[in-house]
């Protein structure tokens, strides 16, 4: 069953929904996916003498504790930069979540190791965690990073590292940046390459410029929109969902 404001995303066994919070579940797997939490970056500036709310890392673990609830996946991906920084009270905070998440019914949490996840796997592996550099099943890959290397034959790769996020403009010069799923091609193989956004409620983010054949789907705070399209001249244009 669709969350609501959610999009259905390609067919078959590869279906997957994108989520409003921005996820994307694959009930093939039952798995829910999620990137770029950086967990423990407000705790790291607020050590720095930041004034950085201390309630940051909450707000991130309650929005994916109310998804896990809703989507109930056996699995849950993510999709590296789980933590910003060298451990600190955050990371025993996240130990201590993974686990009440396992005694509701989570039970698989998967780990694909980001740029920023530098610690030992066992350090992972501790929190429960499977640690792995890439995630593959039915012609579907899980890296950290678009650029990063995927086996021949692809049929989808899903990705973050990038934070990706458009610029709509409304009339006059009135302009908003919002976050957004990235569409595009993995190569010559025609396969399809899903960026997802930063899931963290502390990170930023990075406009992107869809190329000719890529497709952005815009995540509002209720819905994900899309596909949309950049036009000649700059703006995004609605193209109709599929």
């Amino acid at each position: 069953m669709a969350s609501r404001g959610s999009i259905s995303w390609l067919t078959g066994k590869q279906q997957m929904w994108l989520l409003p919070q921005k996820a994307v579940h694959w009930p093939t797997c039952s798995m829910l996916v999620v990137s770029d939490l950086h967990l423990a970056k407000a705790e790291h500036f607020r050590s720095k003498g930041l004034a950085i709310p201390p309630t940051v890392d909450f707000q991130t673990l309650s929005v994916l504790t109310d998804l896990l609830r809703t989507v109930k996946p056996q699995t849950l991906v993510l999709l590296g930069d789980l933590f910003h920084s060298a451990p600190n009270r955050a990371w025993s905070d996240f130990e201590r979540w993974l686990k009440d998440e396992f005694e509701a019914g989570l039970q698989e949490a998967v780990l694909v190791r980001g740029n920023h996840d530098r610690a030992h796997d066992s350090t992972y592996e501790t929190m429960g965690l499977t640690v792995v550099d890439m995630w593959e099943n039915h012609g579907v890959v899980l890296t950290h990073e678009p650029t990063d290397p995927i086996p021949k034959g692809t049929k989808v790769h899903l990705c973050g590292h990038i934070h990706p996020a458009v610029k709509l403009r409304g009339a006059g010069r009135q302009s908003l940046r919002v976050p957004c799923f990235a569409q595009s091609s993995t190569g010559c193989e025609a396969g399809h390459r899903l960026t997802l956004p930063a899931f963290g409620a502390f990170t930023g983010m990075h406009l992107i410029e869809p190329k000719r054949g890529a497709e952005v789907f815009v995540v509002t705070e209720s819905e994900v929109m899309g596909p949309l399209r950049a036009q000649p001249g700059s703006s995004l244009s609605r193209r109709g969902r599929k």
